[in-house]
């Protein structure tokens, strides 16, 4: 491996633990009722998690898990959405400071603004689901964080669209351990592991 993939690696590994981490505080500023303050958050939290989607793609794919791409695009492209999703509940929060309930029943009840924005989403936890399934496969990892992983995919969007908030902090803390353990080996000794067994070398 390059000196510069070595770097991404790396970077992989440390968004593998942030994002999650900011992902759980949104998620608390939410039901602490700030609201504004809970999009940016958020939005911040699935910026960081593009990086760490791609770490976590390029080290199951390495291990010949071909499902591995599907699941690093899919989780990207739900991480896009969730990022841009952010922008329009900012708006509904600041609707909702001013005091403009008929705009927001507006704008929630249009079904192009949710299919292009809120229904997407759901390609994020979809990835996820398929990368813990190639992560259980790979064997890279203990076999309890590629279920942590799952549980947490699966509970994202019980959480977020059925709006139970015990559903989306679980998924919050169980992310956090799945992206946490594979940060912490992406960016330590699992580097060393996968450069001298695993992932051929590209000089």
């Amino acid at each position: 491996m390059t000196k510069t993939g070595k770097l991404f690696i790396r970077i992989a590994g440390i968004c593998s633990i942030i994002a999650p981490l900011l992902m759980l505080a949104a998620d608390l500023l939410q039901i602490g009722g700030f609201r504004f303050e809970f999009t940016i958050v958020l939005w911040l939290a699935f910026v960081f998690f593009v990086p760490a989607i791609f770490g976590l793609t390029y080290l199951t794919a390495s291990l010949e898990s071909r499902p591995a791409i599907f699941g690093g695009a899919s989780a990207f492209f739900g991480a896009m959405a969730g990022a841009a999703m952010q922008v329009l509940f900012r708006v509904w929060a600041i609707l909702d400071e001013k005091n403009s309930p008929q705009t927001i029943e507006l704008l929630q009840g249009s079904g192009k603004l949710i299919a292009t924005t809120q229904m997407i989403g759901i390609f994020f936890p979809v990835g996820l689901l398929t990368l813990a399934i190639c992560l259980y496969r790979t064997r890279f990892v203990n076999p309890l964080v590629a279920l942590s992983l799952t549980a947490g995919a699966i509970l994202f969007p019980v959480g977020r669209i059925g709006g139970f908030w015990w559903a989306f902090i679980s998924s919050d803390i169980l992310l956090l351990i799945a992206f946490g353990i594979i940060g912490w080996q992406l960016f330590s000794a699992g580097i060393d592991t996968l450069e001298t067994e695993n992932i051929p070398s590209s000089n």
